[in-house]
């Protein structure tokens, strides 16, 4: 067969969906038909001699123009064809004049068209759409129903939308839109009725069912839109306000009508000057500056955004941020301008506060001390080119401000910290740049000086004179004073946090000193303080290892001459030479770091475990002291530790006792005098160790149950060239008898000393003339005998 191509475009080869062709075809006499010229490619019409042997077949074939099919007679296609016999063609002008064909007797113009049969998996695509697809017969009945019309949540709806859909044509679609009722809700569906591609098969037609009750519920709010609109603009809070390019007002909502006081005044087509002659006197000011702003918008030629200031006649004012947007055409020409504001005063306000939460003390309304650190490095970084300046940073705290929060409550002592703060800022003579509350009863104050030793002992004896005079907190009358560490820049340091370092070890050395003073950094309080802290270190290493012991040093009685008792003296081995330190130095740093809590209590089991051991091995009723510290006493486990000593070394509570200082009772008497009645009730000895050097006051005689009253050595070392000294021991021995005491004086170290000490009734004797400190072994062979 031959083909005259013409030059349209091929269709695709197989596989395809639809494919067609026009051919002029030759009829003979034996009706045989031969295609003479392909008008278009024949490629996509690969069974096209078994359709043109099929057409003569039919009786529809005699008739010079008719069609035949679908048909299905060739495997794997459906095909139908339409004819037009050549003396049909009129002088008209055709779609087919263009292609310049002879109008040749005999022949037919013939137009095929196919498309694949539906294969069995096609059902199966069908299957799976989202959509209810529902296929019908030649009669409208319903033959299948894909997945999702099987499990439509409504099967009596799916059967209304089933109905009343005409029977479909061969060719072409018929589509519409449906409501019904589902309960009470309307829905909305679109209906599509599509041919099957077979005619031959069972199914004629497919029904596809689309819900449109989302987007026809969007397309009905979008009918509503402009009112929409205008009900939000009139009901935010936002101020909103149009203008042309003349500044005339267009628009504006109910929101910036009040808040501008205009609900009385015509604003429409009126300038912001003109409405400044015509609004409240408060607003005028923000109605000429926001003319301002709208001409920075406009020479801008885009939005702009700032914060506006708008007074009320309350006296109080709005802060709205504000964003203005010029609108232009296509040309560039100036339309309208659009002012949109939101109240942000409350936001604006809580911001604020934040500002001052974040730099500033609660409590003492203070610098804190985050902010107090940056604004001094400020200074610092400010003034570090001119070299003629000086800086002094001074670093205090209150000396026993802990034993106010105990004695009277955390209130109070807020208090306190208050009304020095409230000193710190009306009284000070040197003006202070920076004042603040490092935290808890910690300050700082930076100001300049000229670094002459006299200038800074001036600010170290201000503070002091600040804290000097008594605090009155309600009806208490309190009284406490500072520890003050100077420092000074740039000679100590050049960064703040190195100053406040160095600030704080001199302030730690004034209180060493004997606290309520000053002290001002030098190299030497930093060695001090780089081998306070290496002591520190090895001493956590040594409780942790167990490298601290015990010495006893002997008490005579001064009648019997007998080694009747025994102080248990702590003792600790240093890991090197250079961090050798006496009970001086290394007790102190104990109670400072809290380790004297389990140290103790190791000294208490100790000591009880030794006097168990004499009493076996010796027969004798050796009674041991033990010193306590304030921070053992005070401490909610010491009675339970005591109990615990006693019970686990099984000696007469009797012959423990403890011995304890002035100032561990003048922190908190109450919690003193509750604790010592407890350690009474144990059945322990107590006594009051260097009676005279504390507070001396004689109320703790009477207030507590105390056993032995011990004469500081402070007394006892110049009693024979002093006579202060003489007379302050006597009223000490009297009153101590008159209260039941027995006294003893401690540091006897020559005869002389003992026999005036026995002639003003001292009832026993501690010093190196009785005995050195020593070992448990070295000490027993005197136990009991009369030295002397």
């Amino acid at each position: 067969m031959n083909e005259d191509r013409v030059g349209l475009t091929s269709l695709p080869q197989r596989p395809c969906d639809y494919a067609e062709a026009w051919l002029w075809v030759d009829v003979n006499g034996q009706s045989a038909l031969t295609a003479t010229q392909a008008i278009t490619s024949l490629d996509a019409i690969a069974p096209i001699d078994q359709i043109l042997e099929t057409l003569p077949q039919s009786d529809a074939w005699n008739q010079p123009i008719g069609q035949i099919g679908p048909m299905e007679n060739i495997r794997d296609w459906i095909w139908q064809a339409h004819w037009l016999s050549a003396d049909r063609l009129d002088g008209s002008h055709s779609p087919l004049d263009d292609a310049n064909l002879p109008n040749i007797g005999g022949r037919r113009l013939l137009h095929v068209s196919l498309y694949p049969r539906l294969p069995d998996d096609a059902i199966g695509w069908i299957d799976s759409l989202p959509d209810c697809v529902i296929g019908r017969d030649a009669n409208q009945a319903v033959v299948y129903r894909n997945r999702a019309a099987q499990t439509f949540n409504n099967p009596s709806l799916l059967d209304q939308l089933s109905q009343g859909v005409p029977a479909q044509c061969a060719e072409g679609v018929i589509e519409d839109q449906v409501s019904v009722n589902d309960h009470g809700r309307l829905r909305h569906f679109q209906r599509l009725l599509i041919a099957a591609p077979s005619p031959a098969s069972e199914v004629k037609d497919f029904l596809v069912l689309y819900e449109l009750t989302t987007p026809k519920a969007l397309s009905n709010a979008e009918g509503d839109y402009g009112q929409l609109m205008e009900l939000l603009v009139e009901a935010t809070h936002d101020l909103i306000v149009i203008k042309d390019p003349e500044g005339r007002w267009l628009f504006a909502n109910s929101s910036i009508v009040h808040s501008l006081g205009l609900e009385h005044v015509v604003w429409l087509g009126k300038t912001d000057r003109e409405l400044v002659g015509l609004a409240p006197p408060p607003v005028r000011g923000a109605l000429q500056f926001c003319h301002e702003t709208d001409m920075a918008a406009w020479n801008q030629g885009q939005q702009i955004r700032h914060l506006e200031t708008i007074p009320c006649e309350d006296g109080h004012s709005l802060i709205v941020d504000v964003i203005k947007q010029p609108v232009f055409d296509d040309k560039g020409k100036p339309r309208a301008i659009i002012v949109v504001g939101r109240d942000v005063t409350e936001l604006h306000t809580t911001q604020e506060q934040f500002q001052i939460l974040a730099s500033q003390d609660e409590l003492t309304g203070l610098l804190n001390r985050r902010f107090f650190q940056v604004e001094a490095q400020r200074w610092i970084d400010m003034l570090s080119d001119d070299g003629a300046k000086h800086l002094a940073l001074l670093v205090f705290d209150l000396d026993y401000f802990r034993s106010i929060n105990d004695s009277y409550g955390h209130e109070c002592g807020d208090q306190l910290l208050q009304e020095m703060a409230r000193r710190l800022q009306n009284e000070c003579v040197a003006s202070p740049l920076l004042i603040a509350r490092m935290g808890g009863d910690e300050f700082a104050i930076l100001v300049e000086t000229d670094n002459k030793p006299e200038s800074l002992s001036a600010l170290g004896e201000q503070v002091k004179s600040l804290t000097a005079r008594p605090f009155q907190i309600g009806h208490l009358t309190l009284f406490t004073s500072a520890s003050t560490g100077i420092v000074i820049w740039p000679e100590h340091g050049r960064s703040i946090g190195e100053l406040l370092h160095q600030a704080d070890s001199a302030m730690y050395a004034a209180k060493e000193q004997g606290r309520n003073g000053h002290a001002i950094f030098s190299p030497q309080i930093m060695e001090h303080q780089n081998r306070q802290s290496a002591l520190l270190t090895a001493l956590r290493q040594s409780q942790a290892q167990g490298q601290f012991s015990l010495v006893y040093q002997v008490q005579q009685n001064a009648s019997s001459l007998a080694i009747t008792g025994v102080e248990a003296l702590l003792r600790w081995q240093a890991p090197s030479p250079e961090l050798a330190a006496g009970p001086d130095q290394f007790i102190p740093l104990l109670e400072k770091s809290g380790l004297i809590i389990d140290v103790g209590g190791w000294v208490l089991d100790e000591a009880c475990q030794q006097i168990a051991r004499w009493r076996e091995y010796i027969g004798e009723r050796i009674t041991v002291a033990v010193n306590v510290s304030s921070i053992q006493l005070h401490s909610p486990c010491f009675t339970g530790r005591v109990r615990a000593a006693l019970k686990k070394s099984g000696i007469n509570p009797s012959l423990l006792e403890l011995e304890l200082t002035e100032t561990a009772l003048v922190n908190d008497p109450a919690k003193a005098a509750s604790t010592l009645i407890e350690l009474k009730k144990l059945g322990v000895q107590l006594a009051l160790d260097d009676f005279g050097t504390g507070y001396s006051s004689l109320s703790y005689l009477t207030q507590f149950e105390f056993n032995r009253l011990k004469i500081d050595q402070s007394f006892v070392r110049d009693i024979l060239v002093d006579p202060k000294d003489l007379v302050i021991v006597k009223a000490i021995v009297a009153m101590g008898h008159a209260l039941g005491l027995e006294v003893v004086a401690e540091g006897v170290e020559t005869m002389a000393e003992r026999d005036l000490l026995d002639s003003l009734g001292c009832d026993s004797f501690q010093g190196y003339l009785v005995g050195r400190p020593g070992k448990p072994e070295e000490i027993s062979p005197m136990l009991g005998v009369g030295l002397l």
